[in-house]
Formats: structure tokens, sequence, C-alpha cells
């Protein structure tokens, strides 16, 4: 009888939430619900549910989801959506009626590098010593700041993407490298996506890629590379140490890219 009961539920949740039975306790107790759920945002016309994740093109997303609420107009509008990052938050009663879900994952190794570009070397997010005076890191140095801590102290432009996903399943997971499919099949659902990341300059596209070894470069140092127009590729951040600390540290997001889009689409396979 209780494997009849579960063979029922199975079928009939379509919307099952990750994170709402991790914890016995209250659902506003919950760090990750909570987490997860702040950054599920509803697109009112479609009645759908995107979980945006920061260095996943989400500024594209916010603004997109704006327009199509129709709470800004055109691309003069884009630092609106900075200022309002939980206007669109889905209310729970949302988030079980959807009727599409969506996320946007990336190579988890193009997403730490690319946080580090552009947060820590143009000085978004700094970080002291001991003494309290800001303090220069390289990219090893990052890596290991990020293994120290614990995930909920995590920032969310370097949290793990699996913590994110508020659902157990979604309709479509798309990749990041490859982007223009996602912007190919939302756009047959009835949702435009409008690709902000040339205008916020957000990612390293508009730069010269130099190949080399800096991983032990100071961000000092590669912030006059930009201040030059150049910048290191993706790759050249890496050693097999770094490649390893990431394996260690994102080891689930790098599980959870493959069991979506396979080996091809990874910096390091």
């Amino acid at each position: 009888e209780s494997n009849n009961l579960k063979k029922e539920l199975k079928v009939n949740n379509g919307r099952q939430l990750k994170n709402a039975r991790i914890e016995i306790s209250k659902v506003t107790e919950n760090e990750l619900y909570n987490f997860s759920s702040s950054h599920a945002l509803s697109i009112y016309p479609l009645e759908a549910v995107c979980t945006y994740i920061p260095k996943n093109c989400c500024s594209t997303l916010r603004f997109s989801i704006a327009i199509a609420n129709g709470f800004v107009k055109d691309v003069d509008d884009i630092n609106w959506i900075h200022q309002n990052n939980q206007t669109f938050i889905s209310s729970q009663r949302e988030i079980s009626l959807a009727k599409h879900t969506f996320v946007v994952l990336r190579c988890p190794y193009t997403r730490i590098a690319s946080c580090y570009l552009d947060k820590v070397v143009d000085g978004k997010i700094n970080f002291n010593d001991n003494f309290g005076n800001k303090a220069s890191l390289n990219f090893n140095e990052f890596l290991e700041y990020i293994k120290s801590q614990s995930r909920e102290n995590m920032e969310e432009h370097w949290r793990n993407q699996s913590d994110f996903l508020h659902y157990e399943h979604y309709d479509d997971y798309f990749s990041l490298e490859l982007f223009s499919d996602a912007i190919g099949i939302l756009k047959s659902k009835g949702f435009k996506v409008y690709d902000t990341r040339k205008i916020l300059n957000h990612d390293i596209s508009s730069f010269e890629k130099v190949d080399g070894d800096f991983s032990k470069i100071k961000d000092i140092d590669i912030e006059k590379m930009k201040n030059d127009g150049h910048v290191p590729s993706y790759k050249s951040m890496f050693t097999e140490l770094e490649v390893n600390l990431v394996n260690e540290i994102y080891g689930d997001d790098i599980d959870l890219y493959k069991s979506h889009f396979g080996n091809s689409a990874l910096l390091f396979k």
C-alpha cells in the first residue's frame, strides 16, 4: 500500500520542489529553500518561472522578464533591473502552477573564471587582509578562499549553481555556451530574449584574449591588462592545480552540467 501511494505521488507531482523538504522545519527557516526561491522569477503573460543564476546571463534574463512584464520599455531602462532584483520573485502559488519552467546553466570553469575577471579584477567585490587593508588576489588565492567558505556564506556570484535550483526538474535546461539555441526555443514559447551582455560589458567578449599562465597573476596586474584592452582567456586562468580546486568546490555543478549537456561544452573534460 505504501509503494502504491509512492507511485501515485510520483505521477501527480509534476512541480516537485527541490529544497522544501530538506529540513523538517518551517519553510521560513529553511535557508536553501528561501535562497533558491529568491532566484525564481515570474514571467506573467506566460505563467512561466525562470530561475536565474548570477554569471549565467542573468542580467539578460532579468531585463527580458522586465520587458515581458511591462515594467520597462527599452534598453535605455537597463539599469532599472539592478535596483529591482526582488520585483518579480515568484509566489509559492506561481511556482506550483507554472506552465513552463527553465534555467540557464554554465560551464563551472568558465563561470568562476568570469566571476574573478569581472567581480574581483574590476573591484566590484573587494577583499581585505587581516589588518583591514584591501588585499590583491590572484585566481588561485580566490579559489582557495572560496574553498574555505561554507555554501551558505558564499557570495551568490560564485555560489554553486545547484543551490539555485528550486524545482526537482525543469521543463528546459539551457546551456550558456549554446545560448543562441535557448533564445530560439524561448522565442517559440512566446518569450523574447534581449541579449544585454555587450551593453553591460559583464563578460570578456569585447577584449582581445591572451593565452599563457595567469593563475598566479594578481588582480591589479590583470586590471592593467584590461585597461589596455587585453584579458586572459578563460583557459589561461587554470593550471592543473586550479582545475582540481574547481573540481573539488564545484563537483556537483560539473555533474549537473554534464547530465544535461555532456562534456563537449566544458572547458576541461
